[in-house]
């Protein structure tokens, strides 16, 4: 079997228990997906992947279908359902959405954070700068996400965030598939953009702090890209 047909990454999965076991196959799929252990374009054998998290195949297959609603799986008439694949028309439309998104939050953020927030996002950032020199990045992943969603998340806008998830997953998946390939001065960079950020939040403007976040997503958007297309070349 090719290795693009097989569950690999799966070993030593943790059992499901059997308390709201849809809601937990579907979470745990999901994880799968984001964090790359199931990779972009890899078939989905459902018989192993089943027996993996210790549960029957129904739950599975709802939850690959629920996921396939969401964009994360393509599913076919014959054959194995397969990991969406990623490309560069997704990551502009993934970061089109976020400059949408989170261009709209970040203004209102301004006032709706508070002190002790902006305080735990710069202990975060140093965090991660820290771990950075030191060659270690899954710190700078966690700050990222958690600086963008609190964001996000001082909207307090129900419709907002439920749309601001979906986008948000398909961003994780992505910027969790190019962390790879990314250099210590590109995190660096992102980390000072971030701390840019976090200043103008602390001035409480608003027109700043947009202007930064956007410029931040723009630079973004264009290092997923090139990481991307470095991906692509590799795999050729």
């Amino acid at each position: 079997m090719a290795a693009g047909d097989s569950n690999s990454g799966l070993e030593g999965i943790e059992k499901i228990a059997k308390s709201s076991l849809r809601e937990q196959v579907h979470a745990r799929i999901k994880e799968l997906i984001l964090t790359n252990r199931l990779r972009p374009g890899q078939s989905i054998v459902i018989d192993r992947l089943a027996s993996e998290l210790g549960v029957s195949h129904t739950p599975v297959r709802e939850a690959l279908a629920t996921l396939a609603c969401d964009g994360l799986v393509r599913t076919r008439p014959y054959g194995n359902p397969r990991v969406a694949r990623i490309d560069a028309s997704d990551v502009r439309e993934v970061w089109e959405m976020r400059l949408l998104l989170e261009g709209w939050a970040v203004s209102k953020s301004v006032l709706a954070l508070s002190e002790e927030a902006l305080d735990k996002i710069e202990r975060s950032l140093e965090d991660a700068r820290r771990d950075a020199l030191q060659s270690r990045y899954d710190t700078h992943l966690k700050s990222d996400i958690e600086m963008h969603r609190a964001i996000m998340q001082s909207t307090e806008h129900r419709l907002y965030l439920h749309l601001a998830r979906q986008v948000e997953d398909r961003s994780i998946r992505i910027r969790s598939l190019v962390e790879a390939v990314g250099s210590e001065r590109d995190v660096l960079t992102i980390i000072d953009e971030h701390c840019a950020i976090l200043e103008a939040l602390r001035a409480r403007d608003p027109e700043l702090v947009q202007r930064r976040l956007i410029s931040h997503l723009e630079a973004g958007m264009r290092r997923t890209l090139t990481a991307l297309e470095r991906i692509t070349v590799d795999e050729e």
